[in-house]
């Protein structure tokens, strides 16, 4: 087997999972609907001195100071300068609201069907599930292993 080549296998989701489908750059990732709080138009943001690359910074959503995460910047994924299509995703994990900052958000999607990455490199390192959809694949990242490694 080519060292590139991911082994997966399949597994049957005993609930049906629903997922935000949003787009970062060519690629289509998936988010629990469970974590999305809301999606808004980008607004405003206010950039913090010295911070990584993708923080963003900080904006105001109805009175809640949220922190922007820009997803693609965090994941390397270069993007298309095509900002109309861009969402900023309100979302919480462990009682913490914060906003990532994508390319466009697709639709919402019902789930049936996960295949797990058994082989994983550093690039797709967030990556815990992939789902077929149509004619595309949409990678399920982990959020919260995300988030742990930006308060590093």
């Amino acid at each position: 087997m080519d060292s590139n080549q991911k082994l997966v296998h399949s597994e049957e989701v005993k609930d049906e999972i629903m997922l935000v489908e949003f787009k970062l750059g060519k690629e289509f990732f998936g988010i629990p609907v469970t974590n999305v709080n809301e999606i808004l138009m980008p607004s405003p943001v206010i950039s913090i001195p010295r911070s990584h690359a993708y923080m963003e910074g900080i904006t105001d959503i109805r009175g809640e100071v949220l922190p922007v995460i820009h997803l693609a910047t965090f994941l390397s994924i270069t993007e298309e300068i095509q900002q109309e299509q861009d969402r900023f995703i309100v979302t919480e994990f462990n009682d913490k609201r914060v906003i990532f900052h994508v390319s466009g958000v697709e639709q919402i999607i019902s789930v049936k069907q996960i295949e797990q990455p058994t082989e994983l490199n550093n690039r797709i390192q967030y990556v815990t599930g992939i789902v077929r959809n149509k004619d595309r694949m949409i990678l399920m990242l982990d959020f919260e292993g995300i988030l742990n490694e930006m308060n590093r």
